[in-house]
């Protein structure tokens, strides 16, 4: 054990993260709430109930009602003498079945998830077909009319690199840097399940639900690819597409500055963490 992990476990116990996967549809969103169901509630107490332990879990994003996770990562302090490969399955056994803990970590006491996140990547999923989904309907939103896929994805290099995104936020967001930027977007189609990917820096309340209703809107010829560069110039909310419903959208992994959980060392240059303060910091990773 090196002096970081001893000096951690001699205070208030050994700083671990975990990567949680979770279906979306039986929360209110990841943050604990007063009046409904959360993740990070339903972790806490369900650790709570079998050890005795408090815990405050860190998020590294904080998902809204209805959006599920493939990658989540959050972090927690703790005494308890679990060997770090059985805590998944010490919380699991206990769990229900709409959220699994994947894999523990141990980490340095100072790891931040939220702060520490350089960038993120999520996944919207479209069913383009006449019949409404049935079994993964907690995971798609349906389209029904046809889409023109290929308007849809001349459309996507004027969404790429670094915009003020102000046109793709919903009200009710405090910060104040709507510059974001998107490595990499990438529409990938399956028997007409669209699946639209996302890799960014960081992403503005809903924007990535706006994103995509804005590129379904291409899709049904009611705005053509051409207007996006002006749509990002305007920062008019009012000119981009609609809110698409939560249940399509997936967090698929959180990227840091080296490998955690395996994949999730972001593999762009970036310098925004140098000299920002948790302020900042804050307001720069809003959910999606």
């Amino acid at each position: 054990m090196n002096d970081i992990f001893a000096n951690k476990q001699s205070t208030c116990g050994v700083r671990y993260a975990i990567l949680t996967t979770y279906d979306g549809s039986a929360f209110s969103g990841w943050q604990r709430q007063k009046n409904a169901i959360s993740v990070q509630q339903t972790l806490e107490d369900c650790w709570q109930k079998q050890t005795g332990e408090t815990i405050r879990l860190t998020g590294g994003s904080r998902t809204d009602a209805g959006v599920s996770a493939r990658g989540h990562v959050s972090s927690f302090c703790s005494k308890m003498p679990i060997p770090m490969n059985n805590i998944p399955l010490f919380w699991n056994a206990k769990l229900p079945d709409s959220i699994a803990v994947r894999k523990a970590i141990r980490v340095e006491d100072d790891f931040n998830p939220r702060y520490d996140a350089l960038g993120k990547e999520y996944q919207y999923r479209i069913l383009n077909r006449r019949v409404r989904p049935v079994l993964f309907r907690h995971l798609v939103a349906h389209v029904p009319g046809e889409l023109d896929l290929s308007a849809m994805r001349q459309a996507l290099p004027h969404f790429a690199g670094t915009h003020s995104f102000l046109a793709l936020m919903d009200q009710g967001s405090p910060t104040k840097r709507p510059v974001r930027t998107i490595q990499h977007l990438e529409l990938v189609d399956e028997d007409r399940l669209i699946t639209l990917i996302v890799r960014g820096d960081g992403f503005l309340y809903h924007m990535v639900r706006i994103l995509a209703g804005t590129l379904v809107l291409i899709g049904q010829y009611k705005m053509s690819p051409e207007r996006v560069p002006a749509l990002l110039e305007a920062g008019d909310r009012t000119l981009a597409g609609p809110t698409m419903p939560p249940q399509g959208l997936t967090l698929e992994r959180i990227f840091f500055a080296k490998t955690h959980f395996g994949g999730d060392c972001w593999p762009y240059e970036d310098k925004r963490r140098k000299g920002m303060s948790s302020e900042e910091s804050d307001s720069y990773t809003l959910r999606p």
